[in-house]
């Protein structure tokens, strides 16, 4: 580069040397001790790593998807709550036998009635889904016809019920019953039900024309704490808590289970004469299930109803994916039980 400087002596030219330019870094030479390196992860420290459990029987048998390791299903019981049986779900009973035949939607009979010449049929349908509270609307209906006389029973009732907490439920339902009796009623006609009279109408007349009409209101009250897919404790309380009864004078009963008493109701009830409390335990494996358990009632004996039952279910949704969930731990229980792989033979140079 040159520079002309003018001064007073004349004109001066100074021609400077060229900047060299840095030579590059050798190709081998080490990077600098402080740069960062680029796109390099940090290796993980191994020195306080465990190694991971090995599957064996001890293990497999912990894993096992049974009801007694599983969570609890808030919605399994149906008899005192508002749920209902799954889409193609059945329950079969010793009282009744449940069928599961819509979504939400459920139909039923008492088999011990339709033995005793009793047709009848029970429904519910499970008006919400998911949220903390369900509501469901369930009916009964009976009929005993006889060429003499003829007898018809409704009833109509609701349930709510409430998730308090994941282990916790609270129901509360009520119901509606109508029933109307109109005939010769008459003990010969009425031959499968001898056995439970158990001479109870000796000293009464053969047979009286009769009108009998009912109407009651009854109320419920249920919780049920479950500690697993298994277990749970169920508490239940129920009363007829109004009655209306009108019959013609001549009308008999027989003198068991007070029911020339309930003749005599008409209007609000005491809950303590037509009420029962009762508690138990429920179990609920893969198919069967069992409830036992003791309670008080007015009616002597009414409380067995709530807490004595025996039943198999099988079918739906929930049981299917648990039935998947077993055959899982089923294959892995057969892997376990083959001979390890033996390693590959050595090549040579190894």
């Amino acid at each position: 580069m040159a520079v002309i400087d003018v001064g007073d002596r004349g004109v001066a030219i100074t021609v400077a040397e060229p900047t060299p330019e840095p030579a590059p870094p050798a190709a081998d030479a080490p990077p600098a001790a402080d740069a960062p390196a680029a796109d390099v992860p940090p290796k993980p420290d191994l020195t306080q790593a465990e190694a991971a459990p090995t599957l064996d029987k001890k293990l497999l048998r912990l894993l096992k998807p049974s009801p007694f390791h599983l969570p609890p299903n808030p919605r399994g019981q149906i008899d005192f709550t508002a749920y209902t049986l799954e889409w193609g779900e059945v329950k079969l009973g010793v009282s009744n036998v449940t069928i599961g035949i819509l979504p939400h939607v459920q139909v039923g009979t008492s088999v011990p009635l339709d033995v005793l010449g009793i047709p009848n049929v029970q429904a519910k349908i499970h008006a919400t889904e998911g949220g903390p509270f369900d509501i469901a609307a369930w009916g009964e209906y009976d009929r005993l016809v006889r060429t003499d006389f003829d007898a018809t029973l409704w009833t109509a009732g609701g349930i709510l019920s409430f998730q308090l907490a994941k282990p916790w439920g609270l129901h509360l339902g009520g119901s509606y019953t109508r029933g109307d009796v109109a005939g010769d009623i008459s003990l010969d006609s009425l031959d499968q039900l001898l056995w439970f009279l158990d001479g109870a109408g000796s000293g009464n007349p053969n047979h009286a024309e009769s009108l009998l009409h009912v109407e009651t209101v009854s109320a419920r009250v249920a919780t049920d704490i479950r500690l697993n897919r298994r277990d749970a404790i169920i508490l239940q309380a129920s009363a007829t808590i109004y009655a209306d009864v009108e019959h013609d004078e001549e009308l008999w009963v027989p003198t068991f289970l007070g029911l020339e008493e309930a003749l005599q109701q008409d209007g609000f009830v005491n809950p303590l004469d037509a009420g029962m409390a009762s508690i138990a335990w429920q179990f609920s494996w893969e198919h069967w299930e069992a409830r036992a358990g003791f309670g008080v009632s007015s009616i002597p004996g009414a409380w067995i109803l709530n807490t004595w039952e025996l039943s198999y279910r099988f079918g739906g949704k929930t049981r299917a994916k648990e039935q998947r969930m077993l055959d899982t731990w089923q294959k892995n229980k057969e892997d376990l039980k083959k001979a390890p792989p033996k390693p590959p033979p050595a090549g040579p140079g190894r």
